[in-house]
């Protein structure tokens, strides 16, 4: 089969170790988000893909749009990102009209030309719709960073301030939204919400923007890896992260510090490596 482009066009479509609905899921792939198509199943009811920062496995087809017309449009339009920890789509600007659906953040949408009311914005959907979203709830998506060293500073501080606006999300094995989320996916959408693309897993893997370097080096919005776990650096010996630990079972905040009232040992003795974008 050809390789071609599908978009998601539901608010979360998980991504399936094979394609089955009762098996692992390991990873989510959220509204807007393109995938390469490799391979469709006989029926047609799965398809084997590949996200934009390289994961793989099946999904289930009737989430994607796959038509060359819409998805050429869907390109060609400026988008923006849900910044919030969720955001209605409403058929009109007013709480008071229906809503279409509930997009998570990280969730993509396109700008459409016209205006909307005040504190509203219209949008484009992926199948051609006019909708209506807050606008304090949606932002420009940012453009793959180029030039991280010369805004170093400002991005490290933002890095931060992002992971930590996912403090108590439950967690959730494959899961990257504020519904649910994982180690890797706590990090990957950090930094996907800045337009840097890392890979969605606790190693680091070349052909990746993450660079080894010293633990003793890590600047805030750096990255740790343990075994098969991984955290983000915000300072001060702290680390925030999602864990599956009983009694926390959420995106919290440890400590390096063996004096500190969150330290772990557990994590603190098995640092692996540490990471970084800004080498």
């Amino acid at each position: 089969m050809r390789n071609n482009t599908g978009i998601v066009n539901v608010p979360l479509l998980r991504l399936k170790e094979r394609p089955l609905e009762e098996v692992q899921t390991v990873d989510e792939v959220l509204y807007g988000m393109e995938v390469l198509i490799r391979e469709k199943t006989a029926k047609g009811s799965w398809a084997a893909v590949e996200t934009a920062y390289g994961y793989q496995g099946y999904v289930k087809t009737e989430g994607l749009e796959c038509h060359e017309w819409s998805i050429r449009k869907w390109q060609k339009l400026p988008k923006y990102v849900v910044c919030s920890p969720s955001a209605d789509v409403y058929e009109m600007p007013g709480y008071q009209n229906p809503f279409l659906f509930t997009l998570p953040k990280g969730s993509i949408v396109a700008a459409a030309p016209g205006e909307g009311q005040a504190g509203w914005r219209l949008v484009r959907l992926i199948d051609g719709r006019g909708a209506y979203m807050r606008a304090a709830q949606i932002r420009p998506l940012p453009e793959t960073h180029y030039s991280i060293k010369q805004e170093e500073e400002a991005l490290r501080k933002s890095l931060v301030q992002t992971a930590l606006s996912y403090l108590h999300t439950p967690y959730r094995w494959g899961g990257k939204t504020p519904w649910g989320i994982d180690c890797s996916g706590l990090c990957s959408m950090v930094y996907l919400l800045h337009g840097i693309y890392i890979y969605r897993d606790s190693k680091i893997k070349e052909g990746y923007p993450v660079k080894e370097i010293p633990v003793c080096s890590i600047k805030p919005g750096d990255l740790l890896y343990f075994p098969g776990h991984m955290a983000l650096y915000i300072g001060g010996l702290q680390y925030v992260h999602a864990t599956g630990k009983m009694g926390q079972d959420s995106v919290v905040v440890n400590s390096l510090n063996h004096t500190a009232e969150n330290y772990r040992n557990d994590l603190a003795a098995t640092v692996t490596a540490a990471g970084t974008v800004f080498a």
